[in-house]
């Protein structure tokens, strides 16, 4: 027998003392009857690398997933070389994290021992005989051994789902039947209900599986909506351990008011405001149009009025008079008196010629001097 090179190196190491034969082989892992140093059967599993995994669909099991090193989560998400070693190492950790927290839980999964180099050396369930357990879906079962078998499974369905796991690969292949009963196996690739969006569907199909399997013993289980009843019960925060399925749920045909959900959740807001304002010492808020404003009556002294900020107000365009032409002013140049008092600097005077004779040329004023004033000529007497 070929003894594989992880197994090899846990025997150099004094972990292991003999590997007697091997068990079953599966997508993700080889499984090893082993023993270790203080002469009792274990099993050893081994799980295989990524490029020798038949497990199809993997990101629908990653999806939340992730590890504490933030380093390593951009490697992973890159998709580096180093980023996929550290995703085949948490890969190959989920399932001693999940097995630790199940067990916590009540569940009955195997107790895990030691967890080294990518080998994980587990309890060796066993039968009424002693012998490895046989999986579910190579024995026997009668009418009312299915039912009980059911039962317990679908109990442990809903263990698992009370602390937000969802195994994601449950069928009769993953099931030992021990001398003490059903023990859930494989989960590399169970999932966080709270993280993964894929949650409800991966329930369903756990749950349908093990209805086509056992029904086939008992078809009276066959059709029941047990999976969506768990998964309503799960979704309203009402799923117990010790929950009783009837498995008659039938999914709501009336529609969500959204308007009336919409107002119970601003309903909520304003009162929690108005005891925060209340604790505060600030004025009470009213309700206007369902909205909340604050009540300017009953205001008390000890609140300061804040002050308004002032807005800016644009600067209108000046207008100059008529028959008076708006000049720019260069920057840094004096500003002309005219300019102060009428808003517009003056504008050029075009010379005129004075009408009549006297004097040659005309007499042009010139400059801004003011023109004398006409001549009033004396009264006829009549």
């Amino acid at each position: 027998m070929h003894v594989p090179d992880s197994l090899a190196t846990l025997i150099s190491q004094g972990v292991v003392r003999e590997v007697v034969r091997p068990l079953m082989s599966g997508k993700e892992a080889q499984v090893y009857l082993v023993v270790t140093p203080d002469g009792v059967q274990r099993v050893a599993k081994i799980y295989k690398d990524a490029q020798n995994r038949s497990f199809k669909h993997r990101s629908d099991y990653t999806e939340g997933r992730g590890v504490r090193s933030s380093r390593d989560q951009r490697a992973m998400n890159k998709r580096s070389k180093y980023g996929r070693e550290k995703d085949e190492e948490a890969w190959r950790s989920a399932e001693v994290d999940m097995i630790y927290r199940l067990r916590e839980a009540g569940v009955r999964v195997p107790e895990p021992l030691v967890f080294a180099d990518g080998v994980l050396i587990m309890e060796l369930v066993q039968d009424e005989d002693g012998r490895p357990a046989p999986r579910l879906a190579e024995i026997q079962l009668d009418a009312a051994r299915a039912r009980e078998v059911f039962d317990h499974l679908l109990r442990e369905v809903v263990r698992m789902l009370c602390t937000d796991v969802v195994h994601g690969d449950l069928s009769d292949f993953n099931v030992l039947m021990s001398k003490n009963g059903p023990v859930v196996i494989d989960f590399p690739q169970a999932v966080d209900a709270s993280r993964n969006q894929n949650a409800r569907t991966l329930l369903l199909r756990d749950v349908e599986n093990l209805t086509t399997f056992l029904g086939q013993y008992d078809p009276a289980m066959r059709g029941k909506p047990y999976g969506a009843e768990i998964w309503h019960a799960y979704e309203r925060a009402e799923l117990t351990p010790d929950i009783v399925l009837t498995g008659t749920y039938a999914p709501a045909t009336k529609k969500t008011d959204m308007r009336g959900v919409l107002e119970e959740i601003e309903s909520a807001s304003f009162e929690e405001e108005k005891r925060r304002r209340i604790a505060l010492g600030l004025p009470p808020l009213r309700r206007d149009n369902n909205r909340p404003r604050e009540d300017s009556r009953n205001k008390p002294a000890s609140v300061a009025a804040k002050p308004v900020a002032a807005k800016p107000v644009a600067a209108k365009p000046v207008v100059a008079p008529a028959g008076v032409a708006n000049a720019p002013v260069k920057p840094g140049a004096p500003v002309p008196a005219a300019v102060a008092a009428n808003g517009a600097p003056p504008a050029k005077r075009r010379r005129r010629r004075r009408r009549g004779g006297g004097g040659g040329g005309g007499g042009a004023n010139t400059g801004n001097a003011p023109r004398a004033a006409a001549p009033v000529p004396p009264a006829r007497n009549r």
